[in-house]
């Protein structure tokens, strides 16, 4: 079971329907419900979702990441990722080219069989997050943070829309 935390994006239902077509049961609350309900969260996995917001109103999600941090997966996207950078300390700084609807190809390393896949994804964002020493950088950008994992913490996070329909494949 999945919990979508909302940010009012309108990005959110594209998540939330990429996710309910992998079969995974989702659940999804507003921001204004999160005070209410984070003490009842049962679900496995926690989406901190995009939002046009910034990192200074999300006092909620940094109580949600206090409480859960190390015992449910913490999964962030856009403003949910600058959310969880910046809870370990990395600065959010305005980017000098804005990527909306900009096309950005990615390579990944696949340890396990060897392999560098290359990924064309869409960026929609006008900000980004330095790098820091706790969560390691699986992107190609040099200063910017703009994928990163912590296996041990159980945190994966990314700045771009993987769930956008122009990117290639739209998988996560």
């Amino acid at each position: 079971m999945i919990l979508f935390l909302d940010n009012y994006d309108s990005f959110s239902f594209n998540i939330i329907k990429k996710i309910s077509l992998k079969n995974f049961k989702i659940n999804s609350i507003s921001y204004i419900i999160k005070n209410f309900y984070f003490n009842n969260i049962n679900e496995k996995i926690i989406f901190f979702g995009p939002g046009p917001n910034n990192t200074l109103n999300s006092n909620l999600n940094t109580i949600i990441i206090d409480k859960f941090l190390g015992k449910k997966k913490l999964i962030g996207i856009c403003l949910g990722h600058q959310i969880l950078s910046c809870y370990f300390g990395s600065k959010i700084f305005k980017l000098n080219c804005f990527n909306h609807a900009q096309f950005k190809y990615f390579f990944f390393y696949i340890k396990k069989y060897n392999i560098f896949i290359k990924k064309k994804i869409i960026g929609y964002n006008s900000l980004s997050c330095n790098k820091n020493y706790i969560l390691k950088n699986i992107s190609n950008k040099k200063l910017e943070f703009f994928i990163f994992y912590n296996k041990k913490l159980k945190i994966k996070s990314y700045q771009f829309h993987f769930e956008s329909l122009i990117s290639n494949n739209n998988n996560f």
